[in-house]
């Protein structure tokens, strides 16, 4: 009997989302040894820059809350 295909459900709704997926998929593959991180060297590296990219956009976000805050005081203050 052949095996059932599993398929991974996941919404990747906002950059945290992406952070935390790219963690547990670090961390399966740092469970397989040495040689499975050498063997996905390339792999590793392009989520990296995803979780990166993620990162920046959510530190952005937090920048752009403040930015506004900020801007809003200043009016205020007129």
């Amino acid at each position: 009997m052949p095996e059932k295909k599993r398929y991974l459900r996941l919404k990747l709704e906002n950059p945290k989302d992406a952070q935390e997926y790219i963690r547990r998929l670090l961390r399966n593959l740092k469970e397989r040894g040495p040689d499975a991180e050498i063997e996905y060297l390339g792999r590793i590296s392009q989520i990296l820059s995803v979780w990166l990219k993620s990162y920046e956009l959510n530190k952005l976000d937090e920048i752009e809350k403040r930015l506004a805050v900020l801007e809003r005081d200043k009016e205020n203050q007129k």
